[in-house]
């Protein structure tokens, strides 16, 4: 007997049909989770990521426009509508690093110099700081979304502190920034400025000796850029080097500018232990400063005193030629532009070898600014403040490099090897192994990536590294292929990627490098900023647990 057939039962051919409509028809929550799948960013780092790469191509844009850059007959470059040198200058300039093509004190107009001055705040005190800053300011409630970003971005481990570190942070360099701005109102307006250097060169310096209102925008534009560390001005082409010259030291202006750049180098979590310390001071408590606050200071300290020491002591050991030590006189080369037949004349005072060396050897920690030209420096002095700028100073700071933290957690690990610890410890406590791991990683993927750059920069632009040679047959300029300018290289990319901007390369070698050498010298200022964890964990999400590993086999190593 066969039962009756069922009224919902379907033939197969219409079943068949339903589902390839039903795959065929579009969902969006699908959709929505494939795109979320196949994204190649992680939710916080890759928002930070995405929000930089967003304001450099922007600032580019703006910083190429006719009439806020200007062509004048100081350089005879043309940059209007020239993008990739807008975009090198607003990664410079938001990095926090100084490294130019263009000369800000006679390319642009106020309102280049304005956007200059945006992009250096934004960079230095971080976008997502200054949105929170705001939200605060009008009383309006953070997310934890915003929160757990900014503290990606200029935070520390604990969220709960996150939103107290940044405000305390903001607020302390806010009022240096304007105290500083003061000082240097009175400096500008009351000190002239040398315009020929020691040889008779003209030093093309804009001045704000006896201007009222040029001498407020200077105050403001340095104050705000040593307070972040970025190294930029508008006196000239050659840094602060017109307030250096003998007859025309200003050591007021050198000295307020040291000062921000250390204060602006130590890091938003310092700012808000040091105030911690002080508020339960206050109510007869006591309070420990944090790992980070001690490691951070005692690296930042005895780097401050070793660097210095070590550059005196490679200049000294050739006194009689070094340009540290001396006076010279030279002649400009036609190619390159760069100092050649250089001549001593006769030896500074002892005062001013001093101020020179520690003034320069500690700008190149993270500031950028120079009383002396960066080529002044033999080759030893060079690699010395390259190991300086690749370190830079503390996380969450407005400096680059690798960072205080890092390279001091590499010290103590590999002095817990030495000691046969199974632990990295210091100050009584315990460094997790895996923020030592990624400490290494980082030391050496940032060595990976200068190394390859440096080659590649070589490759690219070699025959504007050095000066020329004159063909002895055809009497003639030819170009050298720049095989003593390796050190060169190497002190421009460890001053991009530390986002310091002592650039030993002049404006007209800079124009003039190819275009791969210029996009991977802002590669480096944008790995500089952003740094090299937040660069990574950009392209890595959370991986997904699983309940095996492989076995463990012991090899040998050196």
């Amino acid at each position: 007997m066969t039962s009756k057939r069922n009224k919902s039962d379907k033939p197969n051919w219409l079943k068949i049909k339903n589902d390839k409509e039903q795959k065929n028809k579009f969902d969006p929550q699908k959709a929505f989770l494939k795109l979320k799948i196949w994204w190649p960013l992680s939710k916080v780092s890759g928002r930070i990521f995405l929000i930089y790469l967003f304001i450099v191509l922007f600032g580019g844009f703006l910083l190429c426009i006719p009439g806020i850059v200007i062509n004048n007959d100081l350089n005879g470059y043309d940059f209007r509508w020239d993008y990739l040198t807008g975009i090198f200058t607003a990664s410079s300039a938001f990095s926090d690093t100084g490294i130019n093509i263009i000369d800000p004190s006679h390319d642009y107009t106020f309102w280049g110099q304005l956007i200059l001055l945006v992009l250096i705040e934004m960079g230095g005190i971080g976008v997502l700081t200054l949105k929170i800053i705001l939200f605060i300011s009008i009383n309006k409630k953070i997310s934890l979304n915003d929160t757990v970003v900014a503290q990606s971005e200029r935070g520390n481990d604990v969220k709960s502190s996150t939103i107290e570190l940044i405000k305390d942070g903001f607020i302390f360099l806010t009022f240096v920034q304007l105290v500083a701005a003061g000082i240097l109102f009175f400096l500008f307006f009351f000190s002239q400025p040398a315009t020929v250097s020691t040889n008779g060169t003209e030093l093309n310096v804009v001045s704000p000796y006896h201007n009222f209102l040029k001498s407020i925008w200077f105050a403001v534009f340095h104050s705000t850029s040593a307070i972040n560390n970025a190294g930029y001005d508008l006196l000239s082409t050659n840094s602060l080097q017109p307030y250096n010259i003998e007859g025309h030291q200003v050591y007021g202006i050198q000295i307020v500018f040291l000062l921000e750049w250390v204060i602006g180098g130590l890091g938003y979590p310092t700012f808000h232990d040091i105030k911690r310390k002080l508020r339960a001071r206050r109510v007869g408590q006591k309070v420990r400063f944090s790992l980070f606050t001690k490691l951070n200071f005692w690296v930042y300290s005895i780097l401050f005193l070793v660097g210095p020491l070590l550059v005196f002591a490679s200049e000294y050991s050739n006194q009689a030629n070094s340009l540290i030590f001396n006076y010279y006189e030279y002649k400009v080369d036609p190619l390159t532009q760069m100092p050649i037949n250089v001549i001593v004349t006769q030896a500074k005072p002892g005062y001013a070898v001093a101020m020179d060396i520690i003034f320069n050897t500690t700008a190149c920690r993270n500031a950028g600014f120079s009383t002396v030209p960066i080529n002044d420096f033999n080759a030893s002095s060079k690699s010395i403040l390259s190991s300086l700028m690749f370190i830079g100073s503390a996380p969450s700071s407005t400096a680059g490099g690798i960072r205080t933290t890092t390279f001091a957690i590499i010290i103590l690990s590999t002095w817990a090897v030495i000691r046969n610890k199974s632990y990295t410890s210091a100050f009584k406590k315990v460094i997790p192994a895996e923020t030592v791991r990624r400490s290494f990683s980082v030391f050496f993927i940032s060595v990976f990536i200068l190394t390859i750059v440096v080659i590649l920069i070589y490759f690219d632009s070699n025959a504007y590294l050095t000066p020329g040679v004159e063909n002895g047959v055809a009497g003639e300029l030819v170009q050298n292929q720049g095989d003593a300018s390796i050190i060169q290289i190497l002190t421009l990319i460890t001053s991009a990627y530390g986002t310091v901007g002592m650039n030993p390369f002049t404006q007209h070698q800079m124009y003039n490098f190819g275009v791969l050498t210029k996009l991977l010298i802002i590669l480096c200022m944008f790995l500089g900023q952003l740094g090299i964890s937040n660069t990574l964990l950009a392209f890595i999400k959370p991986s997904r647990k699983t309940n095996f590993k492989y076995l463990e086999e012991d090899i040998t190593i050196g």
